[in-house]
């Protein structure tokens, strides 16, 4: 079983999934190959613009490692600003099916809590366009896909994939009725996403500016999420960032206490 985890689109061209020259299985492999990295660490540097102009930014160190073949782990140690500094975040995923886990540390009172991620599917994070649930890897069982057509998306032509969940529990937790992604044709990256509410209205788009890669991996460095209902964006930009080494320390409760 595969899973996988993280403005402006231009022509489209649509045609048959008949004719498409690779079919939806490829593609999502071929993802799946791009995005594998063992181990990242990085800067994650948080801007929120509201419709009227108003910024807010966090900061955030911010750790990412594959414990094995159906565990990835994620920490994010949070820097700025004061009133969240030393705040912690654990986040354990699975490939095997099994409810992803997520830990909060709060230094205010001391205390880690344990969050049930999968029920807070519509909880955003530290108040950004990114739900908790676009955090964590999806399962790829829990959705069909299929090829609907060609688009350029950030100068990439790119085959458009619509992912729906199977059952209407799963359409509910994730907070969307559908999703329309967008591989590159070239080297089969995510480079967009647009989510559609409940109700089938467009409510949010995703699109990566920028991204880093090491031989034939590719991680994104510089994502737009953008809600077109409310006019609210959030901009990720990574920097320092890494492959070496992290200890599996990082990822334990323990580690969340460290100031």
């Amino acid at each position: 079983m595969k899973k996988f985890i993280l403005i402006l689109g231009l022509a489209i061209f649509p045609f048959s999934p008949a004719y498409s020259d690779v079919g939806v299985d490829e593609v999502m492999n071929n993802f799946a190959e791009v995005i594998r990295f063992p181990m990242l660490s990085g800067t994650f540097n948080v801007k929120m613009i509201a419709q009227n102009g108003d910024t807010r930014e966090v900061r955030a160190r911010a750790y990412q490692k594959v414990m094995s073949a159906e565990q990835l782990n994620l920490l994010f140690k949070f820097e700025y600003p004061p009133t969240v500094r030393d705040t912690s975040l654990l986040i354990h995923t699975y490939f095997n099916g099994d409810p992803s886990q997520m830990w909060i540390y709060l230094p205010a009172v001391r205390r880690i809590k344990r969050v049930a991620l999968e029920e807070s599917g519509g909880g955003y994070f530290m108040g950004s366009d990114f739900t908790y649930a676009d955090l964590i890897m999806r399962t790829d069982a829990d959705y069909t896909k299929e090829i609907i057509g060609e688009k350029e998306i950030e100068g990439k032509l790119s085959y458009m994939v619509k992912d729906t969940a199977v059952n209407d529990e799963l359409t509910q937790l994730s907070g969307y009725s559908y999703t329309i992604n967008y591989y590159s044709k070239d080297d089969f990256f995510l480079y967009g996403r647009d989510y559609y509410d409940l109700q089938g209205d467009l409510l949010k788009t995703y699109r990566v500016k920028d991204v880093f890669k090491v031989d034939e991996r590719i991680y994104p460095i510089h994502l737009v999420m953008h809600n077109v209902q409310s006019e609210h964006t959030s901009i990720i930009e990574v920097e320092d960032y890494s492959v070496d080494d992290i200890p599996d320390s990082y990822f334990t409760t323990r580690s969340l206490r460290s100031e």
